[in-house]
């Protein structure tokens, strides 16, 4: 798999930016990079592009926390969401739609 990596460029007479690209090679096993083409492909996407597009996803959002420290977040955040009776929501659900069979 071939990995084009943006490297930019300041053109000072025109004021505007250039991004030139710069090829990488990535080996990936022959099973991975079979779940990366279906998945680019069910998006209509280049596989390249959609390697570029979890790499980026995955990367720039993890700042150096280890799986504790995440889990640990995760937990005060739920914490913090008011409880919810599913047995409740049900019944209202199944109430609203039978007020608007009614109907």
């Amino acid at each position: 798999m071939t990995v084009v990596e943006p490297c930019s460029a300041v053109v000072a007479a025109q004021a505007r930016t250039i991004l030139r690209m710069a090829t990488r090679t990535i080996h990936l096993p022959e099973s991975s990079y079979a779940l990366l083409s279906a998945e680019a492909q069910r998006r209509g996407l280049d596989p390249d592009a959609l390697a570029d597009e979890l790499v980026r996803a995955d990367l720039a959002t993890h700042d150096e926390q280890d799986l504790e420290t995440t889990l640990k977040g995760l937990a005060d955040f739920r914490a913090k969401l008011p409880e919810i009776d599913g047995i409740v929501l049900a019944r209202d659900a199944r109430a609203q739609l039978e007020r608007r069979g009614d109907s």
